[in-house]
């Protein structure tokens, strides 16, 4: 109440002032003290809105409205320190691709020519500085995404995707990170498309490729095979990645060492491969090695035909 009181007695005297500068034909200093005047009384409506007078006179309590937000807002779960982190990480991580996505922009302006031709070396150059920031972008997404996986707050952002186009890209990636060895990507016709996270199940390829040809010191190619269904008739399409080893045991051991342990290795295909792992099993396939005729190898991986 003496608010409100407070608020009636500052109205009037604006109202009076306004009607002395009125009267002196002093139009502008008028519509300043009319401006004030608004702005004071816009104001006090907001102080009445939360005084006391808005409790309720039985208790003196909140408003519902507020009690319930008072309540949503400690009953909230305290952050955790992997929470913290996945979102330390995604922040840096979004400062550190817009350099390095600049890098791979110039690189791609000046491979097709735009400010001359380049010559042989001048092109290798480009060539090797586009692999590396394109390698960097990938360590990137892969720590930020190993992250939020440990945090729970991993995501997949999944969309209809020809298995075609995943062998495609992937092997062109992993091209660059094997030099002087073979990648063959081998699709059956007519193959349906999988529901699947587009850029994070081309990561994973990629790194089950490079784990094949880091172990074996090989060659490797990617075969998918016409689809098939699982005991519960779910349907999927497996992707094969072949390779025929130099050593078979010692080869092979590595190989499923490196997959079924990937985090026990300290360096970045080990981060890679442990990641690749938790891309493919959310999005309900599975990885896993079976052992070929004339010391062959395979590192298999499923992917669903449905939403």
């Amino acid at each position: 109440m003496k608010l409100a009181g407070v608020a009636v007695l500052t109205a009037l005297y604006f109202v009076a002032v306004w009607i002395l500068i009125a009267q002196e034909h002093r139009y502008l200093g008028a519509f300043v003290v009319f401006v004030v005047a608004l702005v004071a009384a816009i104001q006090v409506v907001r102080s009445l809105e939360v005084s006391p007078s808005s409790f309720s006179a039985a208790g003196n309590t909140l408003p519902a409205t507020s009690i319930q937000e008072t309540i949503e807002t400690h009953a909230a779960e305290p952050e955790t320190p992997e929470r913290q982190r996945a979102r330390f990480l995604g922040a840096l991580g979004h400062e550190l691709r817009n350099p390095l996505n600049s890098v791979t922009g110039f690189a791609d302006m000046l491979l097709s020519g735009l400010d001359g031709d380049l010559n042989a070396e001048q092109e290798r150059s480009v060539i090797t500085i586009r692999a590396s920031a394109e390698r960097l972008l990938r360590l990137v997404a892969t720590v930020v995404d190993r992250a939020r996986v440990r945090a729970g707050t991993f995501r997949l952002q999944q969309q209809w995707v020809a298995p075609s186009e995943l062998v495609s890209e992937a092997a062109n990636f992993v091209r660059t990170r094997a030099e002087g060895k073979s990648v063959i990507g081998d699709v059956a016709d007519a193959l349906p498309r999988v529901f699947v996270d587009r850029h994070r199940t081309i990561d994973a390829l990629v790194a089950l490729a490079v784990l094949v040809i880091h172990s074996s010191g090989t060659d490797v190619a990617i075969r998918v095979a016409p689809p098939r269904r699982d005991q519960v008739g779910k349907g999927f399409v497996q992707f094969d990645l072949i390779t025929h080893l130099k050593d078979s045991s010692a080869d092979t051991l590595s190989i499923v060492e490196r997959l079924e342990r990937p985090s026990s290795r300290t360096d970045a295909l080990g981060l890679e491969v442990s990641v690749a792992r938790s891309i493919i099993e959310a999005h309900g396939g599975r990885i896993w090695t079976e052992a070929g005729t004339a010391g062959s190898l395979r590192v298999c991986m499923t992917l669903p035909i449905s939403s």
